[in-house]
């Protein structure tokens, strides 16, 4: 029966992939295209490796094990979570991108921010390269700075304040600034190296898939294209290799070469079967979730656990008692299996949160975000820098869709798009300045009747 199902799953995903592929909107850009990606991957190519190698990793950490019906629910939801993104983004964004700008508009653009983009990286770069060195060092005694509360498993800062430690997401957009104002050429690559360095050099991937994801992106619409180019397809390949090095080691082999390797050893990682280290086990996840809720906890949590977003801000220096995850809570997982390190992913949440009717709920909410975003920025806009606004807020969805949090997101924005709103501040006060600067002095004695009766006759002189 389950077999048959992720049979039946893989018929599916291909077909809705083959019906939007005919749409006019269909792009590599798009948000759906983002979507099945994430969904193709986690919910119909992966559980098929996990039937045949049985993986049980997960099941072994989280001491649970899901009967065949939780492990059909998972399939039956996630499949459900796709059609309504799928309808509910097409319909919201079922347009094509408008208008590609000219390489004027974009070589304008360049030189317009290119001082903001300077002033901002010398600004915020000296933090979040800190901030990521400071992250190195946490790999290696991660207790140093976090502790695990007992009854939740949520890792909370002790020592550190949050804003500092996630300022290192900064170095993600100044490096798609630094190749974007080079024009895609070796020197902006140098600089993205580097920067990747850093932030991969601290076990994380996120950044770096994002940095990776928002280049691809404005580069696309900077050349008017829909689908694949040689030079993305070689990024996204690189982007994927160092990805999975990454996970293999959590960094140590990047900061051994500068002589900060903790003597991490992955041993038991290579030891697993492909695909099924915890990186990419959404699946397992999205399996405790339905193996506790609502089965053994009694209750949904009826979307409580976004309160969040209202508590997360605050650091906990300043309020030594704020809760630890959401204010308002209906259960703890924690009390059903040791769930460390769990992604839900955007079905598991909707689950977690009202079962079937949730996941519909919060399938549409995500696409309508990102879908207006899209329809904003490039539809009703399409300029040279609304591409690059969608291009920073597009890469954002990869993490929230693992996540399936709307906190996530508002996470993201302040390191990811906090930088971009910087530059477009110093870019209006210089230009604010400068015309304050050039404006033609007063006539002494002249009122502003005069210089209007003098505009006037100038015009019709001209005329």
């Amino acid at each position: 029966m389950y077999e048959l199902l992720l049979l039946a799953s893989l018929l599916l995903f291909i077909g809705v992939c083959a019906v939007y592929a005919r749409q006019e909107a269909a792009s590599l850009v798009h948000p759906l295209t983002i979507y099945l990606a994430f969904h193709g991957f986690i919910f119909v190519i992966r559980p098929l490796f996990a039937r045949f190698y049985d993986f049980d990793l997960v099941y072994r950490v989280y001491d649970f094990l899901p009967s065949i019906d939780d492990k059909i629910t998972v399939i039956l939801g996630a499949n459900l979570a796709m059609l309504v993104f799928a309808f509910a983004s097409l319909r919201t964004a079922g347009v094509p991108v408008g208008r590609t700008p000219p390489p004027t508009e974009f070589e304008d653009l360049r030189r317009r921010l290119t001082v903001p983009i300077v002033i901002t990286t010398a600004l915020l770069a000296p933090f979040a390269i800190s901030s990521q060195l400071s992250n190195w060092s946490r790999r290696v005694d991660p207790l140093a700075t976090m502790a695990r509360d007992a009854g939740t498993g949520i890792m909370v800062n002790v020592n550190a304040n949050g804003w500092y430690t996630d300022s290192a997401l900064i170095l993600a957009p100044l490096a798609v600034f630094a190749v974007w104002l080079l024009r895609y050429r070796a020197t902006g690559w140098v600089i993205f190296a580097i920067a990747s360095t850093l932030m991969l050099g601290s076990g994380g991937r996120g950044s770096f898939i994002f940095a990776a994801t928002a280049i691809m992106i404005v580069f696309l619409l900077e050349r008017g294209r829909r689908w694949f180019d040689l030079r993305i397809a070689a990024l996204g390949a690189i982007a994927l290799l160092l990805f999975n090095a990454v996970v293999l080691d959590r960094g140590e082999a990047v900061r051994s070469i500068f002589g900060a390797g903790d003597g991490y050893t992955a041993s038991t990682v290579h030891d697993l079967d492909p695909l099924e280290h915890m990186d990419f086990a959404n699946l397992e996840y999205f399996e405790f979730v339905v193996y506790a809720v609502p089965q053994r906890t009694g209750s949904w949590d009826y979307f409580a656990h976004n309160l969040q977003i209202f508590t997360e801000p605050v650091p906990r220096a300043l309020w030594p008692d704020k809760p630890v995850g959401s204010p308002v809570k209906y259960f703890e997982l924690w009390d059903y299996g040791t769930p460390i390190g769990m992604t839900i992913s955007l079905p598991g949440a909707g689950w977690m949160s009202l079962g079937y009717f949730g996941i519909a709920v919060y399938a549409a909410f995500f696409a309508l975000i990102y879908g207006w975003i899209y329809r904003r920025l490039l539809v009703h806009s399409g300029t040279a820098i609304s591409i690059l606004a969608y291009a920073l807020l597009a890469a954002t969805s990869i993490v929230v869709f693992r996540d399936g949090l709307l906190l996530t997101l508002l996470r993201q924005l302040p390191f990811y798009f906090g930088p971009f709103l910087l530059v477009l501040l110093l870019a209006r006060l210089m230009t604010a300045r400068a015309s304050t600067h050039f404006q033609p002095a007063e006539t002494p004695g002249e009122t502003p009747a005069d210089r209007r009766r003098a505009l006037a006759a100038s015009a019709s002189d001209r005329r």
